[in-house]
C-alpha cells in the first residue's frame, strides 16, 4: 500500500555510505530500501530493532529539521509584510532532544499546560518565542508564565485578571494574545475525526477552546486599557478537520470579520501579531482512513508550500478587504503533525502468526506493539502504512489483521496486505512522529516503548523505555494492607 505514493513524492536518490544507489530505493527523504530492508536515514531499521528491542518508537533528526526549514521558507517567501514565526506544538511530540533540534533552528513552541511549559524553557526557547496557550489555566500556571517572560494566549475571561495580578505582582508587564471563536458555519463538509459526519462547523463549534464572542468585546476593553498587560495579537486554531487548504480559506475570512468588529468596538485597536494555529496534514495522511468514507483516500495531502500559500494569500486579502493595515503584522503558524509526523516511524516484532480457516479465512499478524502505544488508530481512525522492514519487496500473500499485546481488540492496522511473515520479522508504521509517543498509555500495565534519534548512520537513546517499576512507580500501600496481605494463609 505504501508504494501507491512513491511515485508522487518523486524523492531523488542520495548517497549512502558508499551503497550502489542502483539496488536503492526511496519512499521518501528519509525511508530507503536497501539491501531488502529498510532504511532510516543510513541506518538498517532491522539493525535499530536488534540493538533497542521493540517496540520502539524512531525519529530521523535530519527529516525532522528538514520539515522545520521548510515551514519557515513556506512562510517567509509568501508573507513578506512583516515577521514569521514558527510555533510548533510540543503537545505532538515532548521529547526534549527534539525540543533542542527545533530550538536550534530557530523555533518557538506553542504549550498546553504547566508541563509543556517547563519542557519549552527545558528545550532553550526563548521565552517570548512560546505562547502559553489552553484552557483551565491556573493562577500558579499563569504567574509562571508571566515570571518566565513568555505571552500568554487568553481562553476565557476569568484569566486575564489572573495575568493583570501576577504582572503587577512581578512587576513586569505581562504580553497577552486573545483566542477568538470566529463563526464557522460555512464549514458544512464532515470532519474526518468522526464516523457520523458531523460538520466542521459543528465540531468547532463544540470544541472548548477560546474566548466565547459574548465575552470577547468587554475582556478586550479592559485588557487594552490595563497597565500590567499589552494586548499585542489574536490567535485562532483549527485543528487538522479535513486536509484540503480551502478550509483555511474559510476560517480566515471569519476571523477577519470578527477582528473588523472588534477594530471598531475597540476604538480602533489592530494586531501586531496573528497567529493562526495548525492542523495541517502530513502528505501521507493515515487520518480518518479507517472509516468506511474515506478507506479509499490515497491522493497525497497538500505540500508545506500549499497550505503557506492558502493561508498567506487568504490572510493578505481579506485583511486589504477590511482595510486592516498589514505593513510589519507578523504571521505566526502551530504546527505538530505536519512537522513531526513523517520523521517518525514505529517500529515492531512479530511475535506469532495464526489462522482460522472456517467460517471464513483469518490471518492475524500478532506483533509486541499496541494501539495504546498508536493510539490514533482509537482516537483520530488513522490506518498506518505499513513496511515490512525485514523483506520490504516480498509480495502480499493476501490480507492480515496486524494485532497488538493488549487484552482489547487491538488490532493496529486490519485486513493489511501482507507477504508471509515469520515470528522475529520487523514492522515499521510509518508517519508516527507526531501524538503517538505523546499520548501512549500503561493500558495492561504495559511500560511504554524507547525512542531512537537517528542522525546520518548514528542512532542515540532519546527516551529510555520504561520498565515495570516505572509503571507502578506512583503506589503507594498503606502498611495496614502489607500486613494484612502477609498474614494471609493460601
Amino acid at each position: 500500500r505504501i508504494y501507491a505514493y512513491k511515485g508522487a513524492l518523486d524523492i531523488p536518490m542520495r548517497g549512502t555510505r558508499g551503497r550502489d544507489l542502483r539496488a536503492m530505493r526511496s519512499i521518501d527523504e528519509a525511508l530507503t530500501i536497501q539491501d531488502d530492508h529498510l532504511f532510516i536515514e543510513d541506518v538498517d531499521c532491522v539493525a535499530l530493532a536488534n540493538r533497542f528491542g521493540t517496540p520502539l518508537f524512531v525519529v530521523s533528526e535530519d527529516q525532522l529539521r528538514r520539515n522545520a526549514r521548510a515551514f519557515v521558507r513556506a512562510f517567509e517567501d509568501r508573507w513578506r509584510e512583516g515577521p514569521v514565526r514558527i510555533l510548533p506544538s510540543i503537545k505532538a511530540n515532548h521529547a526534549l532532544a527534539l525540543r533542542h533540534i527545533l530550538t536550534d533552528e530557530g523555533m518557538g513552541c506553542d504549550t498546553f499546560g504547566a508541563s509543556e511549559l517547563a519542557a519549552a524553557l527545558r528545550g532553550g526557547v526563548p521565552p517570548d518565542l512560546i505562547s502559553v496557550n489552553g484552557s483551565g489555566k491556573t493562577a500558579a500556571l499563569i504567574g509562571d508564565a508571566v515570571a518566565a517572560g513568555a505571552r500568554i494566549t487568553i481562553d476565557a475571561a476569568r484569566e486575564l485578571p489572573l495575568v493583570e495580578e501576577a504582572a503587577h505582582r512581578l512587576g513586569k508587564r505581562a504580553t497577552v494574545r486573545l483566542r477568538l471563536r470566529p463563526d464557522l458555519s460555512e464549514l458544512s463538509e464532515p470532519t474526518d475525526f468522526s464516523g457520523d459526519e458531523i460538520s466542521v462547523a459543528e465540531a468547532t463549534r463544540s470544541y472548548k477552546a477560546g474566548i466565547p464572542t459574548d465575552d470577547v468585546i468587554a475582556l478586550g476593553r479592559k485588557a487594552i486599557s490595563s497597565d500590567d498587560v499589552d494586548l499585542s495579537g489574536i490567535h485562532v486554531h483549527l485543528p487538522r478537520h479535513r486536509p484540503e487548504t480551502g478550509i483555511y480559506h474559510h476560517m480566515i475570512r471569519a476571523l477577519v470579520e470578527l477582528l473588523a468588529e472588534l477594530r471598531r468596538e475597540w476604538d480602533g485597536w489592530v494586531p501586531r501579531e496573528i497567529d493562526l494555529g495548525g492542523g495541517f496534514a502530513v502528505r501521507r495522511d493515515p487520518t480518518g482512513r479507517l472509516l468506511p468514507r474515506l478507506a479509499h483516500r490515497t491522493e497525497l495531502a497538500p505540500t508545506i508550500g500549499d497550505y503557506a500559500e492558502a493561508i498567506t494569500s487568504s490572510l493578505r486579502s481579506e485583511l486589504d478587504r477590511h482595510d486592516i493595515p498589514v505593513d510589519g503584522l507578523a504571521l505566526e503558524v502551530e504546527p505538530g503533525r505536519s512537522l513531526y509526523g513523517n520523521a517518525g516511524i514505529h517500529l515492531a516484532r512479530v511475535v506469532n502468526v495464526k489462522r482460522e480457516a472456517l467460517p471464513k479465512p483469518q490471518r492475524w499478524v500478532e506483533s509486541d506493539t499496541t494501539e495504546m502505544f498508536l493510539p490514533d488508530s482509537l482516537i483520530e481512525h488513522n490506518r498506518w502504512n505499513v513496511v515490512v522492514a525485514t523483506r520490504p519487496d516480498a509480495g502480499p500473500i493476501g490480507p492480515a489483521d496486524i494485532v497488538g499485546i493488549s487484552c482489547g481488540f487491538d488490532v493496529v492496522v486490519p485486513s493489511e496486505p501482507l507477504p508471509e511473515l515469520d515470528e522475529g520479522d520487523v514492522l515499521a508504521f510509518l508517519d508516527t512522529g507526531a501524538y503517538q509517543d505523546a499520548s501512549a498509555s500503561n493500558f495492561n500495565a504495559l511500560p511504554r516503548p524507547a525512542t531512537v534519534l537517528v542522525h546520518g548512520g548514528e542512532a542515540e537513546l532519546i527516551k529510555r523505555a520504561e520498565t515495570i517499576d516505572d509503571v507502578f512507580g506512583r503506589d503507594m500501600i498503606p502498611a495496614r494492607l502489607v500486613a494484612a496481605s502477609a498474614s494471609k494463609e493460601f
